[in-house]
């Protein structure tokens, strides 16, 4: 009952942009020939490329073609708008030991996963649908083309399983800023399955005046992913979670420190303090909210994703941590140093 709800709600502009980008498919694939059994599935620059012109491909390793276990990786790597160009700008074949972490996870658990890489180039958080001149030369030098790659992609893992029943997405940084997109496209996709989002240290947070978003808004084009009737969405991506954590069969996961220097300071350019202020009272708005769905685990300084899988808060181990959410564990807690 509730997904539907959340479909009534949200659907309009899903169908719209899987409708918009919908052509969008791989055009030829090869082995992977950094790491064994993972294929990469390139796309036309006429569809979609990296923010300065570079070919994009996705990689996946394949356990069980009718497997209902489903990892997707999203890759970090900054972000570039007039004014801050920080991005990663294209992909290469050692993308895909971005699936490190989830290859150990495999490791731990005990079904078999398929598992999807998709690296990132797009200088927008894998969101933006724009192409940009920002030396004002008249001539396009960015190509902001997150949404047609995070459709494309999302859409030919589904034509691939169909019948997923469990889905853990994660990302770091800008791949967990990718996460808050993804998790409302993969609901559209996937009705019936339940999904896992382990988000670490991408918390959709942005400075909170009104003109940086704006910007923001003007360089990527995301308002017109914003959801309906959400006061608190426009300027903080974070909230756009908050309808989705309704849904029963959606829970969320974020890791933080509480002064991460490249986040806060680096793209943000806010202080520690104030950093650390955004990110508490923002959490803290979906947590009250949604406390048996949305936890964190929050550790002290500014460090940027996570370091050490076994740091321990309490007796409670990152990784503990992790196993407990995706075993849907009563020992899964909010978790603040």
């Amino acid at each position: 009952m509730l997904i539907c709800i959340i479909g009534a709600s949200t659907a309009w502009s899903q169908q719209h942009i899987m409708d918009k980008y919908s052509h969008i498919k791989p055009v030829r694939n090869s082995e992977n020939p950094v790491m064994k059994g993972w294929q990469d599935y390139f796309f036309s620059n006429d569809d979609c490329q990296c923010v300065q012109g570079d070919q994009y491909f996705i990689s996946l390793k394949e356990t069980d073609p009718k497997g209902e276990n489903l990892m997707i990786s999203l890759q970090g790597g900054g972000a570039c708008w007039p004014g801050l160009e920080r991005c990663k700008t294209d992909v290469t074949e050692n993308d895909v030991t971005t699936a490190g972490f989830t290859i150990q996870l495999d490791d731990r658990l005990d079904s078999d996963w398929n598992q999807v890489v998709i690296p990132y180039c797009d200088g927008s958080i894998y969101m933006g649908d724009t192409h940009q001149d920002y030396d004002r030369n008249k001539q396009i030098d960015h190509w902001h083309d997150g949404l047609k790659i995070s459709v494309a992609s999302l859409q030919f893992i589904h034509t691939r399983y169909p019948d997923v029943k469990k889905i853990f997405l994660t990302g770091c940084s800008a791949g967990g800023y990718g996460t808050i997109l993804h998790t409302r496209l993969l609901r559209y996709l996937y009705p019936g399955a339940a999904i896992y989002v382990l988000n670490e240290s991408g918390p959709g947070l942005f400075r909170p005046e009104a003109d940086f978003w704006q910007m923001i808004d003007t360089s990527w084009h995301l308002s017109q992913l914003m959801p309906e009737n959400c006061e608190k969405c426009e300027g903080q991506l974070i909230y756009w979670y908050d309808d989705l954590l309704n849904d029963p069969a959606i829970k969320i996961g974020l890791y933080s420190a509480y002064q991460d220097q490249v986040i806060g300071q680096a793209f943000l350019r806010m202080s520690p303090e104030d950093y650390q202020s955004l990110l508490l009272s923002s959490t803290a708005y979906l947590q009250n909210r949604h406390p048996d769905t949305f936890k964190r685990f929050f550790i002290n300084g500014s460090s940027h994703c996570v370091q050490d899988r076994d740091y321990q808060i309490r007796g409670i181990t990152y990784w503990d941590w992790v196993l407990a959410f995706l075993h849907d564990d009563d020992s899964w807690a909010d978790v603040l140093e």
